[in-house]
Parts: C-alpha cells; sequence; structure tokens
C-alpha cells in the first residue's frame, strides 16, 4: 500500500485553489480602492448637483462629507473582504489538513 503524503508548500496551494473559489483574495490596495471609491462618490455629487442646478462651492462641506464617506465604505469593504478571504484559507487549509493526515 502506497502512503502519499503532500508536503506544506503542495497543501498550502491545494487550500489556496480551493479558497479561492469562493472568497477570492481582493487586487491592488485597500487605499487605492478608498481613493476610487471617494472620487467615485464625488463624480455622484457633481452630476447630482449639475441636475439640480446648485453651485458646488455653496455647498463645499457636504461634498467633503460624501467624498469621505465614500472612501471609508469602499475601504472598510476592501479590508473586510480581504479578512473574509484570509479565513477562508485558512479554513481550508485545516480541511486539507484533516484530509491528508487521514
Amino acid at each position: 500500500m502506497l502512503v502519499s503524503t503532500m508536503d506544506d508548500e503542495s497543501r498550502q496551494a491545494l487550500a489556496n485553489d480551493r479558497a479561492e473559489k469562493y472568497a477570492p483574495a481582493p487586487t491592488g490596495g485597500s487605499l487605492l480602492a478608498g481613493v476610487c471609491g471617494g472620487v467615485v462618490a464625488l463624480l455622484g455629487d457633481v452630476s447630482v448637483s449639475a441636475f439640480y442646478g446648485w453651485r458646488l462651492r455653496d455647498h463645499l462641506l457636504l461634498s467633503a462629507g460624501v467624498t469621505v464617506i465614500g472612501f471609508l465604505i469602499v475601504f472598510v469593504g476592501y479590508k473586510r473582504l480581504g479578512r473574509l478571504s484570509r479565513a477562508a484559507r485558512k479554513s481550508e487549509r485545516a480541511q486539507v489538513d484533516v484530509e491528508q493526515d487521514r
């Protein structure tokens, strides 16, 4: 009877492949993602202001608030996705270890 055991790197690669299917790791950086979210929120504010004929100078505080909120939502969401991906990889690694040690 042949006993096949996987080395540590092979187990981790298998766990990463399994986790990638349902919890892919986010790419890029959280800071850049947040900046993109802030810009999209600001563009939304500019669009709404243009539609209603409002001048942006009349509500700079509101525009800054919308931009900061957009940044924070995307930044926190990006961090959460990264945390969920790491948890999925850890869970899959534990499952691979159980399967291979039988």
